[in-house]
């Protein structure tokens, strides 16, 4: 009878341990978590409190329920946070990437209404500013879905040339190596043949004094560590070269240099890969521009869409870029990888202006560089 008895207890204790194995359960109270990363020697947190753990670790006895896990890494220059679950008598595993993400920056400057009579407003670049806002604001970039940390714009007479020169400082002054940084422009250019410049709102039809020139603005940009995408929707001139009474002075048409040449060849001389003097990130700059020198940039009035006025390069870039729905794939995207590179956006401008006198350039040709990611 007695062996009889120590048999069924045996029997009945073995059908329990195979029940909590077979249901998942353990007889264990607590759960443990290995922690891994790269690189290695993070500093683990649970809870917002040091578990005294550095990357790669085991933490055990750990009750079960959720927890806040974070890696800290270099004295909290870079961090990641992740719940994790902890079960009673299980062993949970988790690695976490810290390589330094891309941060992702825009100043947006659209110029329509000029402060001097002489200077013939233009209508579109307002209304320019609110598409490629809407375009960077539809963007996210990598798996890990990064958004613009920041979009800045200045608009008419926000756009002196002051305000515009210290806004690049400020707008991009957190950036490091591994940012990305987009000037934009639209406005009226100038150029007399020498020197090609930007007009602010506070520009003068006498002289070029309150102008920015490409060597300006690519000294302004050349300190903002990272890579820096320039995109400037300018004539040759803003209609200042004998197309209308508002003339700074006569420019034969030999004497005219392209005002998009100019400005890539000003930004080449910034760039880092032909001057470690400037204390560049190693990509240095990526220029698209809305014409060549002896054409104007055009603008018209009623946008198919959302109809605004528009100008035809910006108009199209935004296009290009999803804009007009933002449903996938954005017509740029001729490989539809969810991507557009910089060749891609401007093989799609310059087709979609082949029918104006205006052809789109940029800098570097044939660049993979991503220009949007969705």
């Amino acid at each position: 009878m007695f062996n009889k008895k120590k048999n069924l207890v045996f029997w009945f204790c073995a059908f329990l341990i195979i029940s909590f194995f077979l249901t998942g359960c353990s007889l264990l109270p607590y759960g443990s978590i290995y922690v891994s990363s790269n690189p290695y020697g993070a500093q683990i947190y649970l809870n917002d409190t040091y578990t005294g753990h550095n990357t790669p670790s085991l933490i055990s006895n750990l009750s079960p329920g959720s927890y806040l896990l974070k890696l800290v890494l270099e004295d909290e220059s870079v961090s990641r946070e992740e719940t994790v679950i902890i079960s009673q008598g299980q062993k949970a595993s988790i690695h976490l990437e810290l390589t330094n993400l891309p941060d992702y920056r825009a100043l947006c400057i659209g110029v329509g209404e000029y402060l001097d009579n002489g200077i013939r407003d233009l209508k579109a670049p307002a209304y320019d500013i609110d598409r490629i806002k809407a375009v960077f604001e539809n963007s996210n970039f990598g798996e890990e879905n990064i958004t613009f940390k920041d979009i800045k714009t200045l608009i008419d007479e926000q756009s002196t040339r002051l305000n515009i020169l210290n806004s690049i400082a400020m707008c991009f002054s957190e950036a490091d190596n591994n940012d990305i940084s987009y000037f934009y422009f639209s406005g009226h250019g100038y150029s007399d043949g020498e020197t090609s410049t930007i007009l602010p709102h506070d520009a003068l039809a006498a002289s070029a004094s309150k102008d920015i020139s490409t060597d300006e603005l690519a000294m302004a940009l050349a300190g903002i560590p990272g890579t820096k995408v320039v995109i400037l929707d300018s004539c040759h001139s803003g209609g200042f070269i004998g197309k209308t009474p508002f003339l700074r002075e006569k420019i034969n048409a030999d004497k005219i240099k392209e005002f998009n040449m100019n400005t890539i060849k000003s930004f080449e001389i910034y760039d880092c890969s032909t001057s470690e003097e400037k204390n560049l990130a190693t990509d240095g700059f990526k220029v698209i521009t809305s014409a060549a020198g002896d054409q104007e940039c055009w603008e018209t009035l009623y946008h198919p869409v959302d109809g605004n006025p528009f100008g035809y390069f910006s108009a199209s870039l935004c296009e290009g870029c999803g804009y007009n729905n933002f449903v996938s794939p954005f017509p740029a995207d001729y490989n539809t990888n969810h991507s557009i590179t910089l060749v891609e956006i401007y093989q799609y401008i310059k087709t979609s202006l082949s029918s104006l006198n205006q052809d789109t350039q940029v800098y570097p040709m044939d660049s993979s560089f991503v220009f949007i990611e969705y």
